[in-house]
């Protein structure tokens, strides 16, 4: 990824594109107002009411992540860290039977323009040449702190995690999919984030995914469909998150975590357990929960008696010294006080400069297996995030349990404007709630557009809308059904 060029824009866009979004706003304003006035009339009261609630939450998504949301990298990429304040980053990348993008993932490891980093790579028994490679590149690259893990049976994405962390020295832990490959930038911004506040706890960043320009507009069309949700998941859904500084999923593709927030969880996450047996799944909702549901340890500021987030390293001999971030405290007071408290619960924050190309599937087959796991996830993360998340500041809690309970209710809407209500004779229910998903589908599209020029991929917009609402609607059922089933196949 080494091709993308600095990402430092300090305005997301011009004026002229400011007004379009401030149409699109009005736009769903005037088709909730017709939803209501169409429900009370016209359409099934159920249908109509599911589909007034999905414009409100979309609504509330867009204005918060047009007006409120700034990316934190933006409010501090003009300050200057003290080289001897650099954190040790852990570039972590579990990797098994890779061996068509382990060596572009790796390269734009080593390509990080951020000095002071190490790069643990777990090979989690891998079957193809993926081992090989990875032993040619750390040849080839004597000079770099890369170290290399083989291990000999395959336990797992977060067992090799959790191996990479027991000889880890970094104070930060960036962890990255094997399929995936950063910006050269992506590692210096995370860690000016991180130094300018030591609430952080995690950051999660942009995803796009690889040949979202590659061949005609048929060609790799699933994973252009899949393209243009990332880019508006990341933006709107993340952005809204993070302005209350409580992002519920920190991506698997690229997320950075600090270490004293995630260090002693790992074990646990590694050999999670639901429904009495073990739950293999690598659950990135599940790491971010626990950031979410924990404060950071305190330490006591002699000089001015105040309590702030201390930061445990590991030496390289193994023992627990003390973080540079302990010794620039006493230089922030003056930034603390504009910061969002959070209830004192650590912050996890979205960042669109933070860039990754990210890997996905390429086939109906495997997308709907990908998908089938990531709800087997999500199900599992509800005893977890669901439990947590009302510690959090109260719009961005309750926003989170509204969509969480309209996902459970999808399934039953789709059902009835699909099946039951054409049977019994109403085509204007269906009609009408059919024209709500293209609608919004096409709002996400436009907003795409805007964000970028020239790109288009927006086309591709309202197809992904139809597959996730006719076809994701139904995974959530199967998964909970099939949930003790743990294989990938």
């Amino acid at each position: 990824m080494s091709n993308l060029p600095k990402f430092t824009k300090t305005k997301e866009l011009d004026n002229k594109r400011w007004f379009v979004r401030a149409l699109l706003l009005s736009a769903v304003l005037a088709i909730l107002c017709t939803k209501v006035f169409l429900t009370i009339y016209v359409i099934d009261m159920g249908v109509g009411i599911y589909s007034i609630l999905t414009s409100f939450v979309l609504f509330n998504i867009l204005f918060i992540s047009y007006f409120r949301y700034r990316d934190p990298y933006l409010k501090v990429f003009d300050k200057r860290i003290p080289e001897n304040d650099k954190p040790l980053v852990s570039i972590v990348v579990p990797v098994k039977n890779e061996e068509a993008d382990i060596s572009t993932c790796i390269q734009s490891c080593i390509d990080q323009t951020y000095q002071k980093k190490e790069i643990i790579v777990i090979d989690d028994g891998s079957t193809d040449r993926t081992g090989d490679i990875l032993d040619s590149i750390k040849d080839k690259n004597k000079s770099v702190n890369l170290r290399i893990v083989h291990l000999k049976e395959s336990g797992g994405k977060k067992k090799a995690i959790e191996a990479a962390s027991k000889i880890a020295h970094g104070e930060i832990y960036a962890f990255m999919d094997s399929d995936c490959d950063m910006a050269v930038d992506a590692t210096e911004k995370a860690v000016q984030i991180f130094y300018s506040d030591s609430q952080v706890g995690a950051l999660t960043g942009h995803g796009r995914v690889k040949n979202r320009h590659v061949g005609g507009f048929w060609d790799h069309f699933l994973e252009k469909l899949q393209d243009v949700y990332a880019d508006g998941a990341c933006r709107a859904q993340k952005g809204a998150e993070s302005v209350f500084s409580s992002v519920s999923c920190c991506a698997g593709s690229l997320s950075f975590y600090r270490r004293a927030a995630v260090q002693d969880f790992i074990p646990q996450w590694a050999r999670d357990r639901f429904l009495g047996m073990e739950f293999k799944f690598a659950t990135d909702r599940r790491m971010t929960a626990h950031v979410l549901s924990t404060r950071p340890p305190k330490i006591i500021n002699k000089s001015t008696n105040e309590q702030y987030a201390a930061v445990p390293i590991l030496s390289v001999a193994g023992m627990t010294k003390r973080s540079t971030y302990e010794n620039s405290f006493e230089n922030k007071d003056e930034e603390s006080k504009t910061k969002q408290d959070v209830n004192g619960y650590w912050k996890v924050l979205y960042s669109q400069n933070i860039r990754v190309n990210i890997g996905v599937p390429s086939t109906l087959d495997s997308l709907i297996k990908q998908q089938v796991r990531w709800r087997k996830s999500f199900i599992r993360s509800l005893f977890a995030a669901g439990g947590i998340f009302w510690k959090r500041p109260l719009y961005v809690a309750l926003l989170y349990y509204f969509q969480t309970s309209m996902k459970f209710i999808r399934p039953y809407i789709v059902a009835t404007t699909v099946v039951y209500m054409p049977l019994a004779g109403d085509f204007i229910t269906p009609v009408v709630w059919f024209a709500g998903v293209l609608f919004t589908g096409m709002i996400y599209a436009v907003d795409f557009r805007l964000r970028n020029p020239g790109d288009r991929n927006w086309l591709y917009r309202p197809f992904f809308t139809l597959l996730s609402t006719y076809i994701y609607t139904w995974l959530l059922i199967y998964a909970a059904i099939t949930i003790k089933k743990s294989g990938w196949r």
